[in-house]
């Protein structure tokens, strides 16, 4: 565990002092005169500004790098209800497809049909990714799109 943290610590320290030499990050960290080019940049230099208060104590780094996985994760919840949607449009457009044109046949229905059991699949998977409390709602929700999907294709 120390070990690690020393390794943490001497990257960030790399990444500190690129930041400062790039003028991206002055050494009160705060944000520089220079913008940074990317957003990988961009979440490094909020990581190091979000947690200035912590500047003095021997953690420092360790907050930053808490602070730079904990926005990392987040991203599972917005695919888990990006795929909670896709199921969604998905059985409103299969149902009012079905209702004009009275059968859906083919490879298109064979593709429709799969995304439309692989979206909760892949939300729930994404959503057991998410930290904390908030993955239990997407859990919840997924298992009900897929129970949903069970019952209303009878």
């Amino acid at each position: 565990m120390i070990k690690r943290r020393e390794n943490v610590r001497s990257i960030l320290t790399r990444v500190e002092k690129t930041l400062r030499d790039s003028g991206v990050m002055n050494e009160n960290y705060e944000e520089g005169t220079v913008r940074p080019g990317n957003k990988t940049i961009e979440r490094l230099l909020h990581a190091f500004v979000v947690n200035r208060s912590y500047s003095g104590e021997e953690e420092y780094y360790v907050y930053v790098a808490l602070s730079l996985v904990e926005n990392h994760w987040t991203i599972f919840r917005k695919i888990s209800l990006l795929f909670a949607l896709v199921f969604v449009l998905l059985w409103i457009g299969i149902r009012i497809y079905v209702s004009y044109f009275f059968s859906i046949s083919g490879i298109i229905a064979m593709g429709m049909f799969l995304w439309l059991f692989a979206a909760p699949l892949l939300g729930l998977l994404s959503g057991i990714l998410v930290p904390g409390w908030k993955k239990y709602p997407l859990i919840l929700l997924n298992l009900g799109l897929l129970i949903f999907i069970n019952f209303s294709l009878v």
